[in-house]
């Protein structure tokens, strides 16, 4: 697949759910290779980066960019880069001009549950999510920032020079009659807004919390008005396991999909 459709995608969903200050930024140069890579987590990649680095530009608002080039790696530039092979590679860059990080932050970046935020502003698992998912398509992520000067992540996913022409995507057609009413509960605010506008795209109704708390109340208050509850495992304050602990022991037929953005290495 091509990568340049599929940031693109995201970036139109991002437009929407992040601060009107953030200016937004694409470059996308020609020829990018074509890769072997799962659409979906594409799409969590961009949705991590923008959320890490929309907390790092703050409230006085910045400029956010993605970059998409070829790059071919060479023996010597493959010594300098863990875990990548010499061959041709696509690359997106994500730069920022936040208030970037120290060394002390960079070296444990990817770590789970590493955060800097405040308590209730993140969990620490987005950054560790995309570097999961950049050792599962056989690539890697670099980081360089520094205080004061902004971030730039860099992406690195093997070129698939023998590439099978594309198909058109398969559209799932859902029955909008219908509109099962969903309950979904996370505690990062732009991963509710755009799961909740995707799920109403394609027919559901769907009431969004990033408070556990909160969602306790309402479905105490209306548990018929629900037909599924969709949930985050790690949240600040309560965790996934005890809010589905409560909702059960209000209704214990609702069903329930929990989720997690950790992506074991």
């Amino acid at each position: 697949m091509s990568l340049e459709p599929v940031v693109d995608e995201a970036l139109k969903l991002l437009g929407a759910a992040l601060p009107a200050m953030i200016e937004i930024k694409k470059r996308f140069a020609p020829g990018v290779p074509t890769v072997s890579a799962d659409p979906t987590q594409i799409h969590q990649i961009v949705m991590n980066l923008a959320t890490n680095s929309a907390h790092a530009i703050g409230d006085n608002g910045g400029v956010l960019e993605f970059a998409l080039d070829a790059l071919d790696m060479s023996p010597d530039l493959v010594q300098a880069s863990a875990g990548l092979h010499a061959g041709r590679y696509a690359r997106l860059s994500v730069t920022d001009n936040g208030c970037g990080m120290g060394q002390a932050v960079l070296e444990r970046i990817f770590d789970p549950f590493f955060t800097t935020k405040p308590v209730g502003q993140g969990t620490g698992l987005g950054l560790s999510a995309v570097h999961g998912i950049m050792r599962s398509h056989d690539g890697a992520i670099t980081v360089y920032s520094e205080p004061g000067k902004g971030t730039t992540f860099r992406l690195y996913f093997p070129a698939v020079e023998d590439a099978l022409p594309e198909a058109p995507p398969a559209r799932y057609e859902a029955d909008r009659v219908r509109g099962e009413r969903v309950m979904y509960v996370d505690d990062e605010a732009p991963l509710v807004y755009l799961t909740t506008r995707l799920l109403q795209r394609v027919g559901y109704t769907v009431t969004g919390f990033t408070d556990a708390a909160q969602a306790v109340v309402a479905f105490r208050n209306r548990p018929q008005d629900f037909d599924v509850v969709v949930t985050d495992i790690a949240m600040p304050g309560m965790s996934g396991f005890a809010f589905v602990r409560y909702v059960r022991g209000i209704r214990p037929d609702i069903p329930v999909i929990m989720t997690s953005g950790y992506v074991r290495p």
